[in-house]
């Protein structure tokens, strides 16, 4: 048989009609069980695949959510794609995942495509404040994941965060309990993250009564582009004995630098753990994200929200582990 496969093939060969053939493959009970495996069989062995579109028109949802993630490489991103695609799929849903590079034009390229995608709901790490997300979504369910939306229309969303203040607080904590007395931090680019994070760095100098000072917060680019620099202006220009990078980017950003760097000895903190940070010779106190938790939550509450559209918004904030690492003899 040449060409695609239509229900009008399986039907003919089935000797039955292509209502028939419908319910078989949809496995309903009006359809009697030998009946429904012959047709199943058929449909098979002919490549026959039903077209989900149609079908999406008719029902008027097609299970699949949008994902927008700003770094796919990011290996907190690439695990929260993987916990986010296995919770969708207990539910029957397939995810489509479209990466921004952290830039809103992309950003609101990948809204707009999944939209015409006809995704039944979306979840969103946000590249930034500046997207109208309310204007582009319309009624289109959302769950924010990881990142703030802008402060004016997250009432709007449900959000489903990590305590970002908690685990920066309990991390520059430890690199204080550690000995360290004067941390400087690399922070992130992205605003709101990076507003709480560093609430956290200051919540936990006043606990040990230490001064803050500006001379000692950088900021990281996009690119992180600037980390070495600012890794080298913090050690060795500003003598930090304590250092804290605000995300797994920037912490690899800052262990290649100091490959290259003679620093004197300090303590090493950062947001975000990996598994490999175990091998290596300098420990590294982190606060582990619960990444699994986040993207199940995230995906049960986007489900919710397209079964019952007139549900109230909620956020719900997440505890992050501290993995000390104790100094190595």
């Amino acid at each position: 048989m040449s060409g695609k496969i239509t229900i009008k093939d399986v039907a003919k060969q089935a000797g039955v009609s292509e209502a028939t053939v419908s319910r078989a493959l949809n496995d309903s009970p009006q359809v009697k069980r030998d009946t429904r495996q012959k047709i199943q069989n058929i449909a098979r062995n002919l490549g026959y695949h039903p077209n989900g579109l149609a079908r999406s028109i008719r029902v008027q949802q097609t299970h699949t959510l949008g994902m927008i993630i700003p770094d796919i490489l990011n290996g907190f991103f690439t695990n929260l794609s993987r916990a986010i695609e296995d919770q969708a799929a207990k539910s029957g849903y397939d995810v489509l995942i479209v990466n921004t590079d952290e830039s809103l034009e992309k950003e609101t390229k990948a809204l707009n495509l999944m939209l015409e995608k006809q995704v039944d709901g979306l979840l969103i790490a946000s590249a930034g404040e500046a997207t109208n997300y309310t204007d582009i979504l319309g009624n289109t369910p959302a769950v924010f994941v990881d990142r703030m939306p802008p402060a004016g229309t997250a009432p709007e969303y449900d959000r489903v965060l990590v305590d970002n203040v908690q685990g920066t607080q309990a991390v520059v904590a430890q690199l204080i309990n550690q000995g360290a007395r004067r941390i400087g931090i690399i922070n992130s680019a992205v605003p709101a993250t990076a507003d709480e994070r560093l609430r956290g760095y200051h919540e936990a100098l006043a606990a040990a009564s230490l001064p803050t000072d500006p001379a000692i917060e950088a900021v990281a680019r996009t690119d992180n582009s600037n980390v070495g620099q600012m890794t080298r202006q913090l050690l060795i220009n500003q003598k930090c004995d304590g250092l804290f990078a605000a995300d797994n980017t920037i912490m690899r950003a800052v262990l290649t630098r100091l490959n290259t760097l003679d620093a004197p000895d300090f303590q090493l903190g950062g947001f975000d753990d990996s598994d490999w940070f175990d091998f290596l010779e300098k420990p590294i106190v982190t606060a582990q994200q619960p990444i699994t938790k986040l993207g199940e939550i995230a995906v049960n509450h986007l489900i919710a929200k397209i079964q019952n559209p007139h549900q109230i918004p909620q956020e719900v904030r997440l505890t992050a582990t501290i993995i000390p690492r104790a100094t190595r003899p």
